[in-house]
């Protein structure tokens, strides 16, 4: 490895004079000190920057002297779901100084979100009767949906009524009419058909009874007679055999929860005092190996810490324990941001057909989703949605679809 040329002529000239030599001596003493503290400051620096891949990235660092306290404040913005704890550092040097945790302060910022949604219901009843219907219909009912809650009211104007199916009945008409004062007992009398309600109906029956009688020798024999006709006609209809009807509710609701927290923390230093080292002796190359040496480490660390950083999981998969309204986390995958097509597989996940599920979606990765399509595969078929939310975590909840019907090769 060639020297650095102040180190060349360092050399030529501590030959030529003592003076020389002196200047030369004191010029390289102050360089291997910069290059000392400078190699220093990257091995801090990178070791920093490990901590804040392995744990969190802040928002700031400020290094300060309160009241002749020298302070390091390290502000942090991050998602509810962070433990705090996680950004308590060990004890750790910086520019001169010995820093330990002291304290952690947290402010919260809440976000709430509304809008109006509109749930449609149907009830059955026997009757096409609005008492019966209403007696069905709740005047509200609540809404708990992707992180929504509220009260819907039930809009009146928007019931619709209609006959849920119709079966064939049938029906008769009957009519009676007495026709009087004939003289004989003849059906020329009485009328073959007869009007009732602009239906017609034919003749079904003739009773005839006598209602007077003359003397014919020594005998009475009838000589007056009315006939009491009956008349009838069957019909059919179609009648329902119950009716449906569909409600609308409208209301606003509201999603409301921390956005994000911002952690602010404090360590005190005390100053190091440093001991008098000679890295640089004679023509010893340990400096220049120290700052190369250095250099490689941080080099490493930081693809380390990237490649943590990137595998770091953003989609939960979770189904429902034994308490309503309780899930229980059973799988975490990664999704990249800039995924052509955002997708997890869940064939290895131990769910069938029909079983709730509920994926949710990281806000770090809803944010660049929100509005495109995500996919949940499963070994019989597939199931895609799209992603709401774009600042707090995307939460979807469905059932496990069923295998998908192939069709016969022909």
């Amino acid at each position: 490895m060639p020297l650095p040329v102040w180190m060349r002529n360092a050399a030529s000239l501590s030959a030529s004079s003592p003076e020389s030599s002196n200047r030369i001596c004191k010029k390289g003493e102050a360089t291997m000190k910069s290059l000392s503290k400078l190699a220093l400051c990257l091995l801090l620096a990178m070791s920093l920057t490990v901590s804040a891949f392995a744990a969190q990235v802040p928002d700031s660092l400020v290094a300060e002297n309160l009241n002749g306290q020298q302070r390091l404040v390290k502000t942090y913005t991050l998602s509810p779901e962070v433990d705090p704890d996680e950004l308590k550092e060990e004890d750790f040097s910086y520019d001169g100084y010995l820093y330990a945790w002291a304290y952690t302060t947290k402010v919260e910022h809440p976000y709430l979100e509304s809008k109006t949604v509109t749930e449609t219901v149907t009830v059955n009843t026997a009757k096409n009767d609005l008492a019966q219907i209403l007696a069905e219909l709740s005047p509200s009912m609540p809404y708990e949906k992707d992180g929504f809650s509220g009260e819907l009211a039930l809009d009146h104007t928007t019931l619709s009524t209609e006959a849920s199916g119709y079966t064939t009945k049938y029906s008769k008409t009957t009519e009676t009419k007495v026709i009087g004062n004939l003289d004989r007992n003849d059906m020329s009398y009485v009328p073959a058909t007869t009007v009732k309600n602009g239906k017609t109906l034919t003749l079904a029956n003739v009773e005839w009874q006598v209602t007077g009688t003359a003397l014919v020798g020594e005998a009475l024999v009838p000589a007056q007679y009315q006939a009491v006709a009956t008349y009838s006609a069957s019909s059919s209809y179609q009648a329902a055999t119950g009716y449906v009807t569909t409600a609308e509710y409208h209301g606003t609701v509201t999603s409301e929860g921390v956005d994000s927290i911002t952690y602010t923390v404090v360590y005190t230093g005390s100053e190091i005092v440093p001991e008098k080292t000679h890295i640089w002796d004679n023509d010893s190359l340990a400096a220049p190996l120290l700052i190369i040496a250095a250099v490689l480490l941080c080099a490493g660390i930081a693809a380390a810490g990237l490649l943590l950083l990137r595998r770091r999981k953003n989609v939960y998969v979770y189904v429902p324990d034994s308490k309503p309204r309780e899930y229980r986390l059973i799988a975490k995958f990664r999704v990249e941001p800039d995924s052509e097509v955002p997708a997890i597989d869940a064939g290895s996940l131990t769910l069938n057909p029909g079983d709730t599920v509920a994926v949710e979606v990281k806000k770090s990765l809803a944010r660049h989703l929100a509005g495109r399509e995500f996919t949940v595969s499963f070994p019989q078929s597939d199931h895609t949605y799209t992603i709401q939310a774009s600042k707090h975590n995307d939460w979807h909840e469905f059932t496990v679809p069923a295998e998908e019907e192939q069709e016969a090769p022909v």
